[in-house]
C-alpha cells in the first residue's frame, strides 16, 4: 500500500510540477518595468519601459537623464511595475509623479504631488504604461 501510495505521489509529481513552474514562469515573463529619473538641476529627464527588471529599467532611465544633462545628478523619481506611472511639472520647478492602473488616474495624482511641492500650473510632461 506505501509502495502504491508513493508511485502515485511520484506520478502526480510529474505532471503537476512541471504545470506550476510554467505558470509561475508565464506570469514572471508578463512583467513589465518601467522608470523616470530626473536631474534637479537641470530638470532633464529619462524614461524607461517594457523592461524584464526594475533594476534593468532604473539603470536604463538614469542613463539617458545623465546622457542629457550631464549634471552627475539623475535620481529615480519612480518606478511601475504592470502599471502606468507620469510626471508632472510645473515653471518653477517643482515637480510631482504617481502610479495608478490608468493613465488618467496617473495623471491626476500626478499634478496633485506636483501641486503638495508648491508647483503652479502643474501640468503632465509624459505618461507611460507598461506594458506598452
Amino acid at each position: 500500500m506505501v509502495r502504491k501510495f508513493c508511485g502515485s505521489l511520484a506520478i502526480a509529481a510529474t505532471v503537476v510540477l512541471p504545470l506550476v513552474l510554467s505558470g509561475g514562469m508565464d506570469a514572471y515573463a508578463q512583467n513589465s518595468f518601467g522608470a523616470i529619473a530626473r536631474s534637479r538641476s537641470t530638470q532633464d529627464k529619462g524614461y524607461a519601459w517594457n523592461y524584464s527588471s526594475r533594476a534593468a529599467a532604473e539603470r536604463s532611465a538614469i542613463s539617458q537623464c545623465e546622457s542629457l544633462s550631464g549634471a552627475g545628478d539623475c535620481r529615480i523619481l519612480i518606478w511601475v511595475r504592470n502599471a502606468c506611472m507620469s510626471i508632472s511639472e510645473a515653471s518653477n520647478g517643482a515637480a510631482g509623479t504617481a502610479w495608478s492602473a490608468n493613465a488618467g488616474a496617473a495623471e491626476e495624482k500626478a499634478d496633485e504631488v506636483c501641486r503638495d511641492y508648491g508647483g503652479r500650473n502643474c501640468s503632465t510632461v509624459r505618461t507611460i504604461c507598461t506594458p506598452d
